[in-house]
């Protein structure tokens, strides 16, 4: 019975360091190639292929390391889009570790569901979605939002937010900008812009609206609030 378990333990040890040594194979051919990529993770999914995480993007390379892919692998037999099911956990493990006081908080008396969303005070549709925000709060949806300027740091909604931000009543700011009142211009305080932008290139966040369910679920662009009820219902 010992040496059975010896042999089983040896047997894991070297499975253990063959997948190892396959994974520093597999990005060292990468990095031979594209010594400029800065890659973030790599694991094996299966005997064809491993899955490489770049900026946020899923990638993958043929267990040969011939060949680097961009685009969705979907199972054939059970239909099952391999590549979304890796961007839903990545972007649960995100959305669990977000910190709430970098957002702007909209809290139902009573909590059902979580919606986060990234928004931009210069998008149109995001004004819209504003308007609806009640219908949400209503309807038991805590929202938060998430201000990013989707055109980066060196434009006026970069500034306008960082003044809501800024702001003593950040909700009443912000309802205000939707309004397309106007506010006073404060940027002198400490804010969560930057790191929005770095944690929207983290979810690939590239428009707005832009929203995230608890579950990692995303629901892209604008919808109204009936639709975003419906949808957080059948979850």
């Amino acid at each position: 019975m010992k040496s059975i378990s010896i042999i089983v333990l040896s047997l894991f040890i070297a499975g253990c360091s063959q997948t190892i040594d396959e994974t520093e194979q597999a990005r060292k051919s990468i990095q031979e190639s594209y010594p400029d990529l800065s890659i973030e993770s790599i694991k094996k999914v299966d005997e064809n292929f491993f899955e490489v995480i770049i900026h946020g993007e899923i990638f993958y390379l043929s267990s040969d390391y011939k060949y680097f892919i961009a685009g969705n692998v979907i199972n054939v037999k059970t239909k099952e889009n391999i590549t979304e099911v890796s961007r839903k956990s990545r972007r649960l493990s995100i959305l669990e570790n977000l910190n709430a006081e970098n957002m702007i908080v909209y809290k139902p008396n009573k909590t059902n569901y979580i919606l986060t969303i990234f928004s931009d005070t210069s998008c149109p549709y995001c004004q819209k979605l504003h308007e609806e925000l009640d219908e949400l709060i209503e309807n038991n949806i805590e929202v938060r939002y998430i201000l990013f300027p989707r055109f980066g740091q060196n434009t006026e909604a970069y500034m306008q937010m960082i003044s809501i931000w800024c702001s003593d009543n950040q909700k009443i700011a912000l309802d205000n900008v939707f309004n397309d009142e106007n506010i006073e211009q404060n940027t002198q305080c400490d804010n969560p812009l930057n790191e929005n932008l770095e944690l929207a290139q983290k979810l690939s966040v590239t428009g707005t609206p832009m929203m995230f369910t608890e579950n990692g679920s995303v629901i892209p662009g604008y919808q109204p609030a009936k639709e975003i009820i419906k949808f957080l219902s059948s979850l």
